[in-house]
This record gives C-alpha cells, structure tokens and sequence, in this order.
C-alpha cells in the first residue's frame, strides 16, 4: 500500500470527516446516546484536524488518530450492543475511514 496522501490533504480531509460526524446523527435522528457520542468524537476530531501540520509532533498526530479510530471503534461497538444500530454503524465507518486515512498518509514534512 503506497502512502499517497500529504499532510495538508490529510488535515482537510480528518476535517471533512469530522464535520460530517458532526451533522450526520442530526440528519439520522440517532438516539441521545448516538448523539453524545458521534458529536463528541466529531468535535475531537475536527480539534485535531484544526491543530495543523506544525503544532503537534507527527508521532503524537499519528497517536491520536489512532486512539480517535479506538474509540470509534469501541464507541460504535457499545451502541450497537446497547440497541443503537445506527449510531454503531455510524461510529464504526467514521473509524474505518479514519483507519484509512491514517494507513495512507505519508508521515514526513515538505
């Protein structure tokens, strides 16, 4: 797998994701828990997103977008098994993109 995606496209497209983790259980109707759940991590996500390439060591960016994509993976697990399938499936395909775009990032400074 060959990592094709700069830094810069990488923030732009974690902010893409995070806005849209943000509207997407407004538009689903999810449950409160649902709710609570995507809109928090939607928030973390666009936060790290925001911080830029520069501010954050790379290794302490690639940590958190991996514990972000733990607990979406978690997060969407527990909804489905407390009867939230929606919010679950919501939840596990945000970390599964995030996961990706994680994957093929290349991880160096221009």
């Amino acid at each position: 797998m060959s990592r094709t995606i700069s830094l810069p496209v990488h923030a732009a497209l974690e902010l893409a994701l995070g806005v849209a983790l943000l509207a997407a259980p407004f538009a689903l109707g999810l449950e409160p828990a649902g709710l609570v759940a995507a809109v928090s991590l939607g928030v973390l996500m666009v936060g790290l997103a925001l911080a830029g390439t520069d501010s954050l060591p790379l290794s302490a960016h690639q940590a958190f977008d991996l514990a972000l994509v733990a607990a979406l993976g978690g997060g969407g697990i527990g909804l489905a098994l407390a009867g939230d399938p929606a919010a679950g499936l919501l939840l596990a395909l945000a970390g599964g993109l995030q996961l990706t775009l994680l994957a093929l990032t290349r991880w160096r400074r221009v």
